[in-house]
């Protein structure tokens, strides 16, 4: 099947210019047998498209994440929403959460793994209760105090005049021709610290990685959609992504971005909440102190041949760019 045309995605896509400096372009010198692997993959199956469209006309409804109500949310429209994510994970039917020696993964739902669950749950998708509105943050170290969990996204990037580059904080990232990316998953309560800086200004924008069903209040969702490395790709997770999610070669990473002076239920941040541990977010390398303690930047060369790259449901401001390649602005905050 031929690459879709982003005149037929259901949602709205915006691309981004990268900077000349960062180009790197090896299309011309791709094998035929990688090139026609690059035709006939299709990064965006209907699965996907119906998943995004559901995420993208939640984000409508509910502008604010602090007006909803969750009871109710959980009741109408938890078991859908469930029934999506397993589908782009490639689940025949309904999945659930299973957690061995600490770490989580996603399983098939069958009567062997209803016997494991916990008793008491009544209905089988509750583990999105567990991810209401949390999100994830950048390690300096990599490990997670309790009760926080650890999260990994690894990107297999261009193979062929790899262009990869970092400079500055970087936290638990490994960059180097590959990128594999560490997160600590917050729990939904420590989640909802995390709000609009006061002063207006993409200089006061940030962000962190979605974790959940819902961004905290006054954050918008953004996707970015990150084809790489086609030829015999690595692309890997460790523990439950969600909302994000793999398709072969290309990662569908979900972000809450909180634009500077944007208005919140809850007030704005005064200042990051002290987690008790060193760690940071995406940010512009302009973040002023004393919200920036150190900055950094980590910079991506994706898929040359035919590149599928995208924005979804928004842009990253100065936060994190890109075209066909991409540059993700970091800062430790604590």
């Amino acid at each position: 099947m031929n690459r879709m045309p982003a005149r037929l995605l259901t949602c709205a896509i915006a691309m981004c210019l990268v900077s000349p400096a960062f180009a790197e372009n090896s299309e011309k010198e791709t094998p035929p047998e990688e090139y026609e692997l690059a035709a006939r993959t299709e990064p965006m199956p209907e699965a996907v498209k119906h998943y995004v469209s559901r995420l993208q006309n939640i984000d409508l409804r509910y502008p604010d994440s602090a007006e909803v109500d969750i009871d109710r949310f959980m009741a109408e429209e938890g078991e859908a929403l469930a029934l999506d994510y397993c589908a782009v994970l490639g689940f025949k039917g309904a999945c659930t959460v299973e957690s061995e020696a600490g770490a989580e993964r996603m399983v098939a739902l069958d009567d062997t793994t209803v016997a494991r669950m916990d008793a008491g749950k009544t209905k089988w998708w509750q583990w999105l209760i567990e991810r209401l509105f949390n999100v994830g943050v950048i390690p300096e170290a990599d490990a997670c105090p309790a009760p926080f969990q650890r999260v990994e996204i690894y990107m297999d990037d261009e193979d062929r005049k790899n262009a990869n580059g970092r400079e500055g904080w970087q936290g638990a990232i490994v960059s180097n021709n590959n990128t594999r990316y560490r997160f600590c998953k917050l729990d939904t309560i420590t989640a909802l610290s995390y709000r609009p800086l006061p002063k207006e200004g993409d200089a006061h924008d940030y962000a962190v990685l979605n974790m959940g069903i819902l961004c905290p209040s006054g954050a918008r969702r953004v996707i970015r959609v990150e084809e790489n490395e086609i030829w015999r790709n690595a692309n890997s997770a460790s523990g439950v992504t969600f909302p994000n999610f793999k398709v072969y070669n290309t990662w569908f990473n979900f972000y809450c971005h909180f634009d500077g002076g944007a208005k919140s239920i809850l007030g704005h941040m005064g200042a990051f909440p002290k987690l008790g541990f060193a760690h940071g977010v995406f940010a512009p390398s302009d973040l002023p102190a004393p919200y920036a303690l150190k900055h950094g930047w980590v910079y991506q060369d994706d898929e040359d041949t035919l590149n599928w790259n995208a924005w979804i449901l928004g842009h990253g401001d100065t936060v994190m760019n890109g075209g066909r390649n991409t540059w993700r602005g970091l800062a430790k905050v604590e």
